[in-house]
C-alpha cells in the first residue's frame, strides 16, 4: 500500500505528523508505517518503547521527534491511515461489485474483506490490536470503524433486497443494514485472528444467519 500524500498533507495541517515528515522519501515514509504498525500491532501501546520504534524504523530518537510530536501522534497517524486506505478500498469493491440477489452482493462484500483482502498480515494484527484492544491502552484515540466504510453500501444492499423480497421490508431498512454491518465486522475480525474458521464456514454462518433471519 502506498501512502497517500494528500492525506499526510492533510495530517500535517492537523499537527498529527509534521511537515518534516511530509518531505521525506515516499519509500522512508511507508517504511515507517509498516514497521511501527507490525509492532503496535504485535505489543499493543503501552508495550512499545520511542527506543525500540526509532530501532525497527532505521532512525534516530532526533529524528523521530522531529517527524511526530509523540508516540500517540504515531500510533494516530498510523490509525488515520489504515482508516483512509479501508474507506477507499470498500468504495473500490462497491464500484466493481456487479451481482444482483442482496446474497450474492453480502457474499461479495464479505469476500473481497476477507478471502480476497488487501490487508497484510501486520495490517490486520493491527486492525484487531485498533478495534479491540486499544481502548486498553494508556491513550485515547479514536479507532478504526470497518462498518461505517460499508454502511451505505449494505443499505443500498438492504434496501433493494426489500423490494425484491429477499429481505423482509417489516424492520426500518437504517436498522437492518447497521445489524448487517456489524454482523459482517465481527465476522471480519474472527477471521483476521489467529482463532479464524476456514472461510467456507463463516461465509455460510454469515449467509445462513442473516438470510434466514431476516427473510420474508
Amino acid at each position: 500500500m502506498s501512502l497517500d500524500e494528500n492525506l499526510i498533507a492533510e495530517l500535517v495541517k492537523r499537527d498529527i505528523v509534521a511537515d518534516t515528515f511530509r518531505r521525506l522519501p515516499p519509500d522512508k515514509k511507508e517504511r515507517i508505517y509498516r514497521a511501527t504498525i507490525e509492532l503496535f500491532g504485535n505489543y499493543g501501546y503501552d508495550g512499545v518503547a520511542v527506543d525500540q520504534l526509532c530501532r525497527e524504523c532505521g532512525i534516530s530518537k532526533g529524528s523521530f521527534f522531529q517527524y511526530f510530536a509523540s508516540k500517540s501522534h504515531l500510533l494516530e497517524f498510523d490509525i488515520l491511515v489504515l482508516d483512509d486506505f479501508l474507506g477507499k478500498w470498500i468504495d473500490e469493491v462497491r464500484r466493481t461489485e456487479t451481482a444482483v440477489l442482496a446474497r450474492d452482493r453480502i457474499q461479495y462484500l464479505y469476500r473481497s474483506v476477507v478471502i480476497n483482502t488487501r490487508l497484510f498480515r501486520a495490517e490486520q494484527t493491527f486492525y484487531l490490536f485498533v478495534t479491540n484492544a486499544l481502548q486498553h491502552a494508556g491513550v485515547t484515540l479514536e479507532g478504526i470503524d470497518l462498518e461505517r466504510h460499508f454502511f451505505g453500501y449494505v443499505t443500498d444492499i438492504v434496501r433493494r433486497g426489500v423490494q425484491t423480497g429477499e429481505v423482509r421490508g417489516d424492520f426500518e431498512v437504517e436498522l437492518t443494514s447497521h445489524l448487517v454491518s456489524l454482523i459482517v465486522g465481527a465476522l471480519v475480525s474472527r477471521q483476521y485472528s489467529p482463532s479464524r474458521s476456514s472461510h467456507r464456514e463463516t461465509e455460510d454462518y454469515l449467509i445462513s444467519f442473516l438470510f434466514d433471519g431476516i427473510k420474508a
